[in-house]
């Protein structure tokens, strides 16, 4: 099995649509546009969680890079750290705070990197995935899952690693479902087992992402099945940040929005997002959707 090693590859296999370039030439207006108040938006103190998917070979630069330039205006923390800042409504100054879906082997790449900055992220994994070697399956749930050709998967030796290097480790459901289109019954066991087998493993696992990431892809059954297990947070894909509020919020009440960065794209279109969403108060909305 020959598993992708370059994003470069991953672009070859999706192909250039008119949408993407159109996007892109978009992109270089708006940032280009945004350039003079991106320092003073990066100023805002705030809660600002960002998320990867993968660290290829041909994006380790773009990652260091990214962190350099986001190092000279924030203060870098852990999921748990920032989660409880977000709770506690007293936010002093611009913090950062990262994380990766999925649980693919090059997350070792990317915790290699965060540790160059001093930086802990959350590794949100699916625990079904975890340790599996048959191409087949692999196959399998990439493409059906993930829509991407095969990308190899940690074990728990890696996981455990990420763990000794500071890292925290969170669940993705057991086996990346969509929970809109998860029949009730089967929550306990996506979300359930996923959580039990993340703890027994790793002895933590309180943090907890939904596949997919967008608020058509969750539900109130969820939230319920989320927090009665016994996880603490729950992370969205939503873009935004959290403002320093005078009112705390529940943890059950929270749910984290954060920011995806693509690694391959210019590092401009990368920073515009996190500056728009920083000022952007359509994007700053902290609580559950009823």
């Amino acid at each position: 099995m020959n598993y992708l090693q370059n994003y470069r590859d991953l672009k070859r296999a999706r192909g250039v649509t008119l949408r993407s370039r159109f996007r892109h030439l978009l992109l270089d207006v708006l940032a280009h546009q945004s350039r003079s108040s991106l320092d003073e938006r990066f100023d805002t103190p705030r809660v600002q969680f960002i998320y990867i998917h993968h660290v290829f070979r041909d994006e380790e630069e773009s990652l260091r890079t990214l962190l350099t330039k986001l190092s000279e205006k924030h203060t870098f923390i852990s999921h748990t750290d920032a989660w409880t800042k977000v709770l506690s409504g007293k936010i002093d100054k611009p913090y950062m705070s990262f994380s990766s879906d999925d649980g693919f082997l090059n997350n070792r790449r990317a915790a290699a990197i965060f540790n160059e900055f001093n930086a802990s992220a959350c590794f949100f994994i699916c625990p079904s995935m975890i340790g599996v070697k048959d191409p087949n399956v692999i196959s399998r749930f990439c493409k059906d899952k993930l829509h991407i050709p095969p990308v190899e998967f940690m074990d728990w030796d890696d996981i455990h690693h990420l763990q000794r290097d500071g890292h925290e480790i969170g669940s993705h459901t057991l086996s990346h479902v969509n929970i809109a289109d998860t029949a009730i019954s089967a929550l306990d066991e996506e979300i359930g087992t996923a959580f039990t087998t993340i703890k027994e493993r790793c002895g933590e696992g309180q943090h907890f992402a939904f596949p997919y990431g967008r608020h058509v892809h969750f539900n109130a059954a969820a939230r319920e099945c989320i927090f009665r297990f016994g996880h603490t947070s729950c992370s969205s894909a939503e873009r935004g940040c959290h403002l320093s509020n005078d009112h705390p919020i529940g943890a059950n009440d929270l749910l984290i929005r954060r920011d995806h960065v693509v690694l391959d794209w210019p590092i401009e279109h990368n920073l515009y997002f996190l500056a728009r969403n920083a000022a952007d108060k359509r994007f700053q909305q902290s609580h559950f959707r009823d």
